[in-house]
């Protein structure tokens, strides 16, 4: 399990470290889904800010759908207005499709079309 560990911090600190310009609140957010914390049961929703998201690579978004994915206690992410497209979309969701307590998704003024949306099928399905 170290091992994993090891590797998932890797792949944290390549799409969310220092170097990608995203936030300290981004990061300190994006840990508290990650980290799944049972005594983080405040933590329901999770705002984006477009400045963060200009720096997300295809392994940001991937990751972050796992991370939510995995976490037992998230019911709301807000991702509105943020330029999500459907590229960024097909990432997010790879993962996404497994989330068992996510109840709400916000994504309204972004740019992804009907590739964005088919990529949310198998989600909306689950």
């Amino acid at each position: 399990e170290g091992e994993r560990n090891n590797t998932n911090d890797e792949e944290y600190h390549e799409a969310f470290g220092e170097h990608t310009n995203i936030s300290e609140n981004c990061r300190y957010k994006i840990n508290l889904i990650r980290d799944n914390d049972p005594n983080v049961k405040w933590f329901k929703n999770f705002y984006m800010d477009r400045n963060d998201v200009e720096h997300f690579s295809d392994l940001a978004w991937e990751l972050l759908g796992r991370y939510i994915a995995e976490n037992d206690h998230l019911e709301e992410i807000d991702i509105d207005d943020v330029g999500l497209t459907d590229e960024n979309m097909t990432h997010l969701f790879k993962y996404l499709t497994r989330s068992t307590s996510l109840k709400e998704l916000l994504l309204r003024n972004n740019n992804f079309g009907l590739d964005g949306i088919q990529s949310m099928i198998p989600f909306l399905k689950n």
